[in-house]
């Protein structure tokens, strides 16, 4: 009887040390995500930045060139309002 519960107490030893690997290799792989997604965030936020900064760029040239922004965009597809909304200056 004493053999059996050595036996069984050793199973479980072995089960909670392999749930206990599977813990450790999922915390790595959520510190893993975690950090990617904050580096996305981050290049999202400077990619953001940039195409503002292109839209207002084009903006001025296009007014600078009598084109019609609020047309010109019409015609793309979007709508003026959208457009303005995207350029902050």
């Amino acid at each position: 009887m004493l053999g059996n519960a050595g036996k069984k107490i050793s199973r479980i030893v072995d089960l909670a040390e392999t749930l206990y690997e599977k813990v450790v290799e999922l915390r790595r792989e959520v510190a893993a995500l975690r950090e990617t997604a904050e580096e996305t965030r981050d290049r999202v936020a400077e990619l953001e930045a940039e195409v503002a900064e292109q839209r207002a760029v084009l903006e001025a040239l296009a007014e600078s060139e009598g084109v019609d922004v609020g047309a010109a965009t019409a015609e793309a597809g979007e709508e003026p309002a959208e457009a303005a909304s995207g350029a902050e200056r």
